[in-house]
């Protein structure tokens, strides 16, 4: 799938195929450029590929970035690499690729500071890079931060009120680890309480993360402690939604009553004027986000909104929030934006907002290829349920026993190789 990123100076960023992406200045969407890395390089990349990523890609999370100030974009190829992008000296360009990370691994979530780059793969390793360096660089087991026994979904990097430093994992297995930076074999501890696959960890404050899960759920947690502090379900937050029609109102999406229906697709927050969430849920990721704000879920005075988009804009690809504005990306080329703002206070049944085409125009008239795979995702989504039964008969099992064996053996011949070097000594 295609994933939008707006930096905090205003530049907009959509992946495309192969690597590539298109950028917009957001003050003046007239300046736009297509990022497109070295086609020989990338194929040639390709051919290397082992076979057990196989679609594994589909799962990825938060794979274009801005760091925080807002000077490197990091695109990950899929194809292995990651590329750097940096404020072009050029006139005639405004981006220009500084560097390519190369990875043993698909990366499957990424999380960055201005200084370093953590990467996350389906194996569960978590690797850091430098950001302050300019040259290529292939990752080794020495850039291994820590490892996981479960495929990592997604990645965050936290400083606490008293300046400590961790590194969030979000995993298959349900579990939330907080690790300390940089050593993060030392454990703090585990945010506990899923009951299915975390896919989304969210920044609230320095002290606060929200997460979500294919149980359903968002959870509010306190860090370092690792206390849950409250429970969102969405069956409750989505049954007691206003919906607005964005455009006229349109056929409606699957409301069956399967536990799947209400997992937790899609979700992004923003710690704006109020800390603003959207979300989305399997049922209706096709055409509609459901939009809150934090104090209203801590509250629950259902003033939630179920913002459904007419099927005329296509299939809901991606979005992403910048301060109190909410952009949505669609299969069809089209880019919206809603002010959450706006939309929360609306009271009546359909919500326009006049908006700027030209970066819509672009995108359709330019040929550029968004990826929309929503049928292979939605299959390898359904693939990240436990299978309830006797483990040994899940394809999920199989794969973690043999983690478990690898790591092991691993283990056996550190061991083996210190026994030989104290023998010599």
């Amino acid at each position: 799938m295609s994933e939008l990123a707006i930096s905090s100076t205003k530049w907009l960023a959509i992946s495309l195929r192969n690597g590539a992406g298109i950028v917009f200045n957001l003050n003046d969407t007239k300046q736009w450029q297509y990022l497109q890395p070295d086609v020989a390089n990338i194929q040639s990349q390709q051919k290397t590929n082992d076979d057990d990523d196989e679609n594994t890609s589909d799962l990825n999370r938060n794979l274009i970035k801005f760091t925080p100030d807002g000077q490197k974009l990091v695109i990950n190829g899929q194809n292995k690499q990651i590329y750097i992008y940096v404020p072009s000296d050029d006139k005639n360009t405004y981006w220009q690729l500084q560097r390519i990370i190369t990875v043993i691994k698909r990366a499957s979530a990424l999380d960055l500071t201005n200084d370093f780059l953590l990467i996350a793969d389906k194996s569960g390793d978590v690797y850091q890079t430098d950001l302050l360096t300019t040259n290529n660089v292939t990752l080794t087991g020495e850039n291994c931060l820590m490892g996981h026994l479960s495929m990592l979904l997604d990645i965050a990097f936290v400083r606490t009120d008293d300046e400590q430093e961790y590194i969030l994992t979000a995993d298959r297995d349900e579990k939330i680890r907080l690790s300390h930076y940089p050593n993060a074999y030392n454990i703090e501890g585990y945010c506990l309480g899923h009951t299915e696959f975390v896919s989304h960890v969210k920044l609230i404050d320095s002290n606060r993360i929200l997460s979500a899960s294919g149980d359903g759920t968002l959870r509010l947690w306190y860090l370092p402690d690792c206390i849950q502090l409250n429970v969102f379900d969405s069956k409750i937050l989505t049954s007691s939604a206003k919906q607005i029609f964005y455009g006229q109102s349109s056929s409606s999406e699957d409301q069956s009553s399967s536990s799947i229906n209400h997992s937790i697709w899609k979700m992004d927050v923003a710690s704006a004027s109020d800390v603003f969430l959207a979300f989305s849920i399997y049922a209706d990721r096709a055409h509609s986000i459901y939009l809150t704000t934090l104090a209203n879920l801590e509250k629950a005075s259902n003033e939630q909104r179920k913002l459904t988009f007419n099927s005329k804009y296509g299939t809901i690809i991606d979005y992403c929030f910048s301060s109190n504005d909410l952009y949505i990306l669609f299969d069809s080329h089209n880019l919206l934006t809603v002010n959450i703002l706006s939309v929360l206070s609306c009271d009546k049944s359909e919500y326009v907002q006049d908006d700027d085409s030209s970066i819509s125009t672009v995108l359709a008239t330019k040929g550029f290829h968004l990826m929309n795979n929503i049928n292979s995702l939605e299959v390898i989504f359904k693939q990240l349920f436990k299978t309830r039964g006797d483990p040994g008969d899940s394809s999920y099992h199989k794969r973690k026993n043999q983690r478990l064996e690898e790591q092991e053996e691993k283990r056996r011949k550190k061991q083996e190789k210190q026994s030989t070097t104290n023998e010599n000594v």
